[in-house]
């Protein structure tokens, strides 16, 4: 009986052994395998998270649209969107398109120090979500907000030290991206496939501009259908300026009730072309609406009409709308609804947000018209003409 005893006793020892010896070896095998994994020290890691930025520029649309792609190729590409900051300035954006190593450093000066081209320019830094609505969008994407246009604050903050981990895209304003590798391309830009940058293993693809509205072609059924997604889900949301939009839509006597028009008349081209734009205008909604009139009472009747506008309602080139159209609402008539856009601050720099955000309110209020008519060549009309057929069909379905 002893035997057995000692017999059982030492196997007992020699499995505990045999257990021992094949953790270590297990252990042994998962520290080979990773080093395994690094190629050489020149290389990036195989099997760690992979990143996307670009540069923004210009007003909000542009950098919106920019913003809408760079989300699809993080999406296609499966890579982790560092999302620049919206920058919000008051009048005309004084960061626009320019070569990547130009692009980069107007940025970092105006963040820096506020001077762009010895110019004093008034702008904010604003985090998309405080305007947008990224429910989808999180649904979809990892992303990380950036604070800043530091490329070597980003690469620090990234864990990158050498160089090969990091593609730059310098040429990306020139460039279309195809999902389809046989679809024709427009001669006009440089064809990249999507599916070449998709096999790129850097740790960071670093584009320049991702602006342009047909930057990104997709052929594809589920790419068409997330872009669709996104752009009907990324929807500006900001609660203070919605209560004000809807205020001032029930003063005006409900959505039913009014036609938006958007006139771009103070910028660039546009301010050039400003009387022919109103012109323009006029002509059209007299072809379509002849019975929109004022009563003897100053009452509106009917259809009433929501002018967008970033002039000032006493400009003279406007005087022949108004004349056209006695029974014409512009946002400075609902001055009084405004007023909680001016208690409303940036958390980053402690600005008041009212001359950064009183565009929204005009754009989301001309956009909830039973009708919109645009300015042409305008991003703001065609953002604002998109979110006005997002918002009858939704109301229709």
């Amino acid at each position: 009986m002893t035997i057995y005893i000692l017999y059982f006793q030492n196997q007992r020892k020699r499995y505990a052994l045999y257990f021992i010896l094949l953790v270590l070896f297990v252990f042994i095998y998962l520290i080979e395998y990773k080093s395994f994994l690094k190629l050489n020290d020149n290389s990036p890691i195989i099997y760690q998270e992979k990143y996307l930025t670009y540069l923004p520029h210009s007003g909000f649309n542009n950098q919106r649209i920019a913003l809408e792609n760079a989300i699809f190729l993080a999406w296609y590409l499966n890579r982790t969107l560092i999302v620049p900051p919206l920058l919000l300035f008051k009048g005309v954006a004084r960061v626009t398109f320019r070569p990547y190593d130009q692009l980069y450093k107007d940025l970092n000066t105006l963040t820096k120090t506020n001077i762009l081209h010895d110019k004093h320019v008034a702008y904010t830094m604003w985090n998309w979500e405080e305007l947008m609505d990224f429910t989808f969008v999180k649904k979809n994407i990892n992303y990380i907000h950036c604070q800043d246009f530091n490329f070597t604050h980003l690469t620090e903050s990234l864990h990158i030290n050498n160089s090969s981990e990091v593609y730059k895209v310098t040429n990306s304003y020139q460039q279309q991206y195809y999902d389809d590798p046989t679809t024709e391309h427009d001669t006009l830009f440089e064809r990249v496939n999507l599916i070449d940058l998709r096999d790129r293993n850097e740790k960071l693809l670093h584009f320049g501009s991702l602006y342009a509205r047909v930057k990104i072609i997709v052929q594809y059924p589920e790419n068409q259908n997330f872009r669709s997604q996104l752009r009907f889900k990324m929807l500006i949301n900001n609660l203070t300026m919605v209560d004000i939009v809807n205020k001032i839509i029930n003063k005006i006597g409900g959505t039913d009730s009014f036609i938006g028009v958007h006139a771009r008349l103070g910028d660039g081209g546009f301010a050039k072309a400003k009387k022919r734009t109103v012109q323009k205008l006029i002509k059209r909604l007299q072809e379509d609406f002849k019975h929109i009139k004022v009563n003897n009472n100053s009452f509106c009747s009917q259809t009433k009409i929501y002018l967008a506008t970033d002039v000032k309602k006493s400009n003279s080139f406007l005087k022949p709308f108004f004349q056209t159209f006695p029974c014409t609402y512009v946002l400075t008539d609902f001055n009084d609804l405004l007023v909680p856009l001016k208690s409303l601050k940036n958390p980053r720099d402690g600005k008041i947000m009212y001359e950064f955000l009183i565009r929204f309110v005009d754009l989301l209020t001309v956009s909830k018209g039973n009708k919109f008519y645009q300015t042409e060549n305008s991003t703001f009309s065609d953002y604002a003409k998109d979110l006005n057929k997002i918002w009858l069909d939704t109301i229709n379905n």
